[in-house]
């Protein structure tokens, strides 16, 4: 083992500790800390961005999820919020990033920018056939119209490819 400290004086008239390149350790240490720093940051980087296997079963269990759950929502409203936030609670991926187009067959293409797949979530929604009481002793209301909020049981597919 070398006689000299790990740590030495900044030779440089800051007065601080610096790495010693003339003790084995210190060189291990000038050699290892940048590697872990960089191996942290690339996790980091990992760890915020889609991965093409990420948004596969993200999408899969989000519309799983999806399929069948309630909501208190519009017949006329945009379904690519339920999409995106269904997506989202799944836990997988970094949960930020879901972007959902409207298409004109009325699905939603679904797709992030950091990957190329993209997927065509169609989303139906019916009147939930045992809504939630509102106001106890209260008669049935009439069928909600398009625009009126009301609880609604979702069906969702989907396929990989942009809708058509």
């Amino acid at each position: 083992m070398s006689e000299e400290p790990i740590f030495v004086r900044s030779g440089w008239g800051t007065g601080r500790y610096v790495y010693n390149h003339r003790n084995p350790v210190g060189r291990a240490l000038i050699v290892l800390a940048p590697l872990i720093a960089l191996g942290g940051l690339f996790g980091m980087w990992a760890d915020s961005t889609w991965g093409e296997g990420e948004i596969r079963d993200a999408v899969h269990k989000g519309v799983a999820d999806l399929d069948g759950k309630r909501h208190y929502t519009s017949l006329a409203g945009d379904r690519g919020f339920l999409i995106a936030e269904a997506i989202r609670e799944s836990g997988i991926g970094p949960g930020h990033g879901v972007e959902t187009r409207k298409e004109e067959d009325g699905g939603y293409t679904v797709g992030t920018e950091d990957t190329d797949t993209e997927y065509c979530v169609r989303v139906t929604l019916t009147p939930d056939p045992e809504p939630p009481v509102v106001f106890p002793g209260t008669e049935d209301l009439p069928p909600p119209g398009p625009d009126m909020l009301a609880f609604y049981v979702s069906h969702a597919s989907f396929s990989e490819g942009a809708c058509r």
